[in-house]
């Protein structure tokens, strides 16, 4: 389960219910005190900041607090977005994108040094080429490296084909893998569908196609349509496609964590986490017993 206000009072009124709570490291930063968690529960670590698909890495500073929760916590990885996330402010043919507009465009905002790396504000899935892939490769090495923990890439949810792609995010994380033996995977199976749909691909075929063997840990969260686009929510509850491809990833596939990810409404009704967990839970027992009698 990943944190939000309500699920401490989740965890204590149904013990057992969950078995680790996953906490974003941006929220430990503006929040540390939900870090106490982890003298209840287990912790695993998830990041949105290392912007480890990109050519600016964070500042020396974060990186240490990092490394600090890492050991805190205890957590038995991290989980970074393969993406990124902080930009120059000015256009690069690789990852990066035009952020920076005209200087009276700019009055005010809090980017306007060009060439000064920034915050953009979101996870953005990179260019997937093979300058690219070879950044990662090499990025999420160094960083494991620093950190001194496993670091499990997600799949970002794709809303558009990046300019200068070469390859599909299939053929990108097969390559991946194949390039980099340690490489370890966060299968986001919510991104997965909104990619698909954006990008008119079967959602199953897809799944099928991806470096299973890889995967440590999986996400389920909500999607909603907007303007003729699918887009990631995490207000609402997964869809039904979303539990049907965790049981046909769970024939494949046996990852250590699964994680609802139901985290941007505080009021978000327990109830409805309640049988998504069992729901979760029936999908896994099942496909144990398949496994056992096959």
């Amino acid at each position: 389960m990943t944190y939000s206000e309500y699920v401490p009072g989740l965890v204590k009124a149904e013990p057992g219910l969950v078995d680790y709570v996953e906490i974003a490291f941006e929220q430990l930063l503006g929040t540390p005190e939900v870090g106490a968690l982890h003298d209840e529960i287990p912790i695993v670590l998830h990041c949105a900041s290392l912007s480890i698909a990109g050519n600016n890495p964070p500042e020396q500073a974060l990186v240490e607090k990092l490394a600090y929760w890492i050991k805190k916590t205890k957590t038995p990885w991290v989980g970074e977005h393969l993406a990124y996330v902080r930009s120059d402010g000015r256009y690069r043919e690789i990852a990066e994108h035009d952020a920076v507009t005209a200087a009276e465009d700019r009055t005010g905002a809090e980017f306007v040094v060009d060439g000064i790396p920034f915050n953009v504000g979101y996870t953005v899935s990179p260019q997937l080429s093979e300058a690219v892939l070879n950044r990662v490769v090499s990025a999420s090495a160094t960083w494991e490296a620093k950190l001194g923990a496993t670091v499990l890439l997600e799949n970002g949810p794709i809303y558009f084909c990046m300019p200068g792609s070469t390859m599909d995010q299939v053929e990108f994380l097969n390559l991946l893998c194949a390039r980099r033996s340690e490489a370890r995977l966060l299968l986001d199976l919510s991104h997965l569908a909104i990619s698909c749909s954006n990008l008119s691909l079967d959602p199953f075929e897809t799944l099928m196609a991806l470096p299973l063997d890889r995967v440590v840990e999986v996400h389920l969260s909500g999607a909603r349509e907007e303007g003729g686009t699918v887009w990631d929510d995490h207000t609402m509850p997964a869809p039904a496609l979303v539990f049907e491809l965790f049981d046909r990833l769970m024939s494949a596939s046996r990852p250590r964590a699964v994680t609802l990810e139901y985290n941007w409404d505080a009021t978000f009704p327990t109830e409805t986490v309640i049988r998504d967990v069992q729901r979760v839970r029936r999908i896994i027992l099942a496909r144990q017993a398949k496994a056992t009698l096959a």
